[in-house]
Order: C-alpha cells, then sequence, then structure tokens
C-alpha cells in the first residue's frame, strides 16, 4: 500500500485521526470534506490515500487537467470530486442537476469564456447593463482562475458571483439574452460554484453577508 501522507507510518490510527481532525483547511476554517481521507486505486491496484488538501487537488488536476482551457465540468468529474471528499454527495447531486441534459456536461472553459466575451459585446450599448457587464468580467477572471492556482484572490467571491448570476436569470432583465445565451451563463454559474469548492480562501464577514442576502432573495 502506498500512502501520500506527511505523517510517520508508524503513528497510531487513533493520532492520525485526531490529528487530522485539528487540521484546519488553508483559508484557516476546517470542513467535513478536508478531514475527510479520499482513495483511489493506481494501475497495479494499489490503494493511494490523499490526506491532504494539495494531494486531492494534484490528482484532479492530473485526471481532468482543471487548468486547461479544454476542462469541461462533467458527471465523472463532479463524482470524484465527492469520492475525494470535496463536496458532498448532495452538493454533488445539485451540480450534476445543473448540467446540459443532452451532454451531461458544461461547455469547456474556453467556450464559457467566448460566450462571456459575445454577450459582453452584443449588449454592451443596451440601456441598464452595467451591472451585467461587471458581472461577467468577474467570472471571466474566475473562470481563468478557476481552481485558484493562479492567484488565491478572485476578483469577487465565486459564490457570491454564482447568487448574483442566478439572481440575474431569474429576473425580468434576463429577457435581454437569447436562450442560448441563457445556457451558457447557467454553465458559467455551474463554473462559478465549482471554483467556489476549489478555492481555499475564507469568505470575509461582508462576502458572507452579501451571499446570504442573495439566497434570501429565493427563500
Amino acid at each position: 500500500m502506498q500512502v501520500l501522507t506527511s505523517a510517520p507510518q508508524t503513528t497510531s490510527q487513533s493520532t492520525q485521526a485526531e490529528t487530522a481532525a485539528s487540521k484546519t483547511t488553508e483559508a484557516g476554517t476546517t470542513t467535513a470534506a478536508d478531514k475527510a481521507t479520499a482513495t483511489t486505486s493506481d494501475s497495479s491496484g494499489d490503494k493511494k490515500v490523499f490526506s491532504s488538501r494539495g494531494e486531492k487537488f494534484a490528482q484532479l488536476n492530473k485526471e481532468f487537467d482543471i487548468t486547461g482551457s479544454d476542462f469541461k465540468i462533467t458527471n465523472q468529474f463532479l463524482s470524484r470530486l465527492s469520492e475525494l471528499g470535496i463536496i458532498t454527495e448532495s452538493e454533488a447531486s445539485k451540480l450534476t442537476s445543473g448540467l446540459n441534459t443532452t451532454t451531461g456536461s458544461t461547455d469547456t472553459v474556453a467556450g464559457l469564456k467566448g460566450a462571456i466575451d459575445a454577450i459582453s459585446s452584443r449588449v454592451k450599448d443596451e440601456d441598464g447593463v452595467s451591472s451585467l457587464l461587471s458581472l461577467l468580467d468577474n467570472s471571466k477572471q474566475i473562470l481563468d482562475n478557476l481552481d485558484g492556482s493562479k492567484s488565491k484572490t478572485f476578483p469577487v467571491d465565486p459564490a457570491t458571483a454564482a447568487a448574483e448570476l442566478e439572481s440575474f436569470l431569474k429576473s425580468d432583465d434576463a429577457k435581454i439574452l437569447t436562450d442560448k445565451e441563457k445556457e451558457s451563463l447557467k454553465d458559467v454559474q455551474t463554473a462559478l460554484n465549482i471554483a467556489d469548492k476549489l478555492s481555499p480562501e475564507q469568505r470575509t464577514s461582508a462576502e458572507v453577508s452579501k451571499y446570504m442576502s442573495i439566497l434570501k432573495q429565493f427563500g
């Protein structure tokens, strides 16, 4: 058995459990996902144990190339996030329900950024779209740093950006968009939610308050 962990192999199981429970995430908080120890099998059938967030992300990038422009969010990717303990099964199920029912995935990151550019260019001269243009620009910057590997901070909190995008799509203002554009922005919303799960940063109290106020709009 090959074990990828910083703890000495001579450490007792109870001590390892206590150590894992006491660790905090890079953001300074401890979550059930970060406490979980995930495993995977290599070609020889040996089990590899991923006990740190960094090891899980390294394995994810190896399997799915998250930083590549051709990356897309798929059912398989969401299932893997759940297996590695980065999201819960219920979160995976909710995110899966937001995927395109025909393809079972979002568009590629490059495709989503292209869609954002096209929408921004088309509506930029319309009245009352300044907030939408700002949201689209922030969303594109988040897509450029989806897994937080380029920077530990985002232009705005990804979860808040996702909630704002959902709010816009459910508002009367969304009539400015075509059905195809709405579908593209739903994919962007899913990607923003993924960026939130992959981000090691802790939200500030102001960001949490803003996020909660947006959620309250939907009961």
